[in-house]
């Protein structure tokens, strides 16, 4: 019971305290406010837009996956540019990219991360794809910027040794499928089925079984596609979903003008205050 009547007494004297000195917390109040704004008006405009990539890094490093390819060497790529523009070393930031130094400038933010879904279970998974967020002050310079992140990919020199690599690989298993289908082939001209069993049969990285087929041709030209297909695809950034072109700036005048409205009555309560222990 006594504490409740501490408590009461402590907020009627609050109460007190803040009628009696009400026209000099609103005079802070409104100062504040108008300072905030003036800044936010006054400030260079930023545009905000996201990208959805994917990137073969994973598949050329060999990364094992089962729930999607793991992203992680992409991500921390781009993450690490952000490093340059956070220390404004733009000069770096252009010479990674491929573009001009003015353009570099343009970058205010930049990050990625990897995306995920749920699953029936409400667990999620990791897809192959990721995003990139990108904050901006020229909105004209965004489709550059992208231009200029695929440059910084394709002209790493640990990507483009692995996808060069890469290339070379899938080439290789290229030729000796059609080396294969060409003696299938000609087994087959030669009406020599019984032969068939016997020819050793390509197995990719993945397996392509080694259980009897029906038309090892048509089976091994479907797996050549597939090849064909990773060859030319995974390449070292794809943008499956290029950055929006934004045109309206982000306005974070309501949340700074509440912020500067609550720091500015924290201030005018201790200047009242001290207003009044002086009287």
């Amino acid at each position: 019971m006594i504490e409740e009547l501490n408590l009461k007494e402590l907020f009627t004297a609050f109460v007190n305290f803040i009628f009696r000195n009400l026209k000099l917390l609103l005079i802070v109040i409104v100062i504040g406010v108008i300072g905030v704004i003036s800044f936010q008006k006054l400030k260079t405009p930023y545009y905000e837009t996201r990208a959805i990539c994917i990137s073969g890094i994973s598949e050329y490093e060999h990364v094992g996956y089962q729930e999607g390819w793991l992203q992680r060497t992409a991500i921390d790529m781009i993450n690490h540019l952000e490093i340059n523009i956070a220390n404004r070393d733009f000069n770096q930031v252009s010479e990674l990219l491929g573009v001009e130094v003015d353009i570099a400038k343009s970058i205010k933010f930049i990050e990625a991360e990897q995306l995920y879904q749920k699953d029936m279970n409400e667990e999620f998974f990791t897809l192959n794809k990721f995003e990139i967020s990108l904050s901006v002050f020229n909105n004209n310079n965004i489709h550059k910027i992208e231009e200029g992140l695929v440059f910084y990919f394709n002209n790493n020199p640990y990507v483009n040794e692995y996808y060069t690599s890469f290339k070379n690989s899938k080439e290789e298993v290229i030729r000796d499928i059609n080396n294969e289908m060409n003696l299938l082939d000609e087994i087959r001209l030669k009406g020599l089925a019984d032969q068939v069993n016997n020819i050793t049969k390509v197995v990719s990285s993945n397996g392509l079984q080694k259980s009897e087929i029906n038309n090892q041709i048509a089976a091994l030209s479907e797996y050549r596609e597939k090849i064909k297909m990773q060859k030319n695809l995974l390449r070292p950034l794809t943008f499956v979903q290029s950055f929006a072109k934004v045109n309206r700036p982000e306005n974070e005048i309501l949340i700074w003008s509440l912020i500067g409205a609550f720091i500015s009555f924290i201030i005018g309560v201790f200047i009242a205050r001290v207003r009044e222990v002086k009287d």
